[in-house]
This record gives C-alpha cells, structure tokens and sequence, in this order.
C-alpha cells in the first residue's frame, strides 16, 4: 500500500506554486511521469482525488487545497530545522558559559556533549559558581550565557524557563537515631546543626525562609561552597540542610540519607539560562534551546 512521503507532499506544493507537473519535474530534477507517480501514490495514501483535469490543464481539488494549506508551514518548518542545523555544524568561536552547581551535578554534561556534536568547531569556557557571582558576571560581559536560579530581572538580558528543582530536608539516618526521643522531625531541625550553601546563594535564603515558616531558629546556620561536598557532609551524620532531590535521589534509594519532613511541602527553585540580549545569534540561539531541551528539571 502506498505511503505518504515528505518527497511526495513537497511534489504537491511545489506543483501548487509553480502550475504545472512539467515545472515541478524541472525545479525538482525529476522526469513528469515520476511527478505524476508521486500524485497518484499520494492519492491512493489518502484515498481522495488531489488535482482534476480541466481542459488540458490539471487543477486542484478542494481536499487537494486542504493539504497543502496544512502541509505548506509543516514543510517549512522542517527546512528551517534543517538549516538551522547546517548552520550549527559550520559554526566558530569562543562562548563562555556560567552553570549553577545543581545543573553541573545532574544534566550538564550531557548537554554539553550534544553541543559539542551540534557545534564541533567551538571553544567552550565553562564557568561554575553561585548564582549571585554568575549573575554580576553576566551583566558585565564576562559570561555570554548563565544557568542560573532565577528570577533574573536586568536591563538587556533576556532569560527562558529550565524548569524548577524541588527542595527538600533531609539528614543521614543517624540524626533520628540519638539517645533522647525526638517529638517530630521539626524537632531534628531545632537540635541538629543546619547547613547551607555559602550566602548569598538561592538556596541558602530557601533555607532561611524554610526554617521561619517552621519556627525554627537555629543559633547560626553552617555553610560550605560546594554543593557535593556540602551533600557529603550531611551524608556523614554532620546535620542536616535543605538540599535539592535532583541530586540526593542516590542517597535517599541507599537509606544514606532521610526525608525528614515528607508531608511538608517544600518550597521548588526555579533555573533559567540568561543571555544578552545583544548577543542574540546563531551561536546563542542554539545553546539557549538545547538547554531547554536538555534540562531534567521539573
């Protein structure tokens, strides 16, 4: 049974736009009887007469009318994919890129290593850092792109949604574990040491917030730059520290790690990639929509 074809519905519009089968067959190399071919298995596909003769000319039906205004900008956007594509791949030049900690430990490297086969022939600077660092850069041309914990409000720099990141409490199994009885896990909070990331960071003022609605005031909140070693910290039975499931899912499967609060829920920190808006090109268009595509944030 005949098939509908990309090649057989670009037969039809290119017959539309320029009359006749002889000048499709010319602009698409081909012979006219393989022109009529493609018709008539189209035709047969579909199960509906696409053009009637006329005289000695053929004219289109309406059903034949009715596909190619559905077919026309599906086809288009498909050679624009196509040639965005091609254009990628000839691509050059340096981009330098700011990534948040909770990106670069979870989806990062894979979307670079699909950068890198899209855009073989550039040099990528990577930069890792805190939010508000990445931000100040950013805005002084020191970054081209940034993903980042957003919101992200700043005159000339645009910025696209990848997704949010859930947040929550969580401490090594040992924490519910002591000598003297705990009333509920909000008690753990009160008699174990909180950790964070270094301020100013989003998810230390999550933290912050967190323990406010809880009403928990701890003496002082510990802190370390780096989000791994901070996850290796609470992991060791060191406190606990409201950290993002993305990256402690490992630990929760192993029992490494607990949910203290799993009825609470837990505020979510939204990323965005930011660019200038003066660097709108090729280049920047097509790292900020494969990141889009790449993120495994919610």
């Amino acid at each position: 049974m005949p098939r509908i074809t990309l090649v057989n519905l670009e037969t039809l519009c290119c017959i539309a736009k320029l009359g006749t089968f002889a000048a499709a067959a010319e602009k698409l190399h081909a012979s006219q009887p393989a022109i009529s071919a493609r018709i008539r298995d189209l035709e047969s596909a579909l199960g509906v007469e696409l053009f009637r003769r006329q005289g000695r000319r053929m004219e289109l039906t309406l059903q034949g009318r009715e596909l190619i205004e559905m077919v026309e900008p599906l086809l288009q956007r498909i050679h624009g994919v196509v040639d965005s594509i091609d254009k990628q791949a000839v691509i050059t030049g340096t981009l330098r890129i700011g990534v948040g900690e909770f990106a670069a430990l979870s989806w990062f490297a894979t979307f670079m290593a699909r950068l890198h086969e899209r855009m073989p022939q550039v040099t990528w600077h990577v930069d890792v850092d805190l939010t508000a660092a990445m931000a100040d850069k950013l805005k002084a041309g020191k970054l081209d792109v940034a993903l980042l914990a957003g919101p992200l409000v700043a005159p000339a720099i645009r910025t696209a949604s990848l997704g949010t990141v859930q947040m929550i409490w969580v401490g090594a199994p040992s924490v519910l574990d002591g000598e003297t009885p705990l009333e509920s896990p909000v008690d753990v909070l009160r008699s174990h040491a909180i950790w964070a990331l270094t301020s100013p960071s989003a998810s230390h003022t999550m933290t912050q917030s967190s323990l406010a609605e809880l009403n928990v005031a701890p003496d002082s909140i510990s802190t370390c730059n780096h989000t791994k070693s901070l996850i290796e910290i609470v992991v060791a039975g060191a406190g606990v520290a409201l950290l993002p499931e993305v990256l402690v899912r490992g630990h929760l499967a192993k029992s490494e790690l607990v949910r203290l609060l799993p009825d609470l829920q837990h505020p979510a920190l939204e990323f965005v990639i930011a660019w200038h808006d003066a660097a709108e090109q090729p280049l920047v268009r097509g790292v900020v929509d494969l990141a889009r595509q790449s993120s495994s944030f919610d």
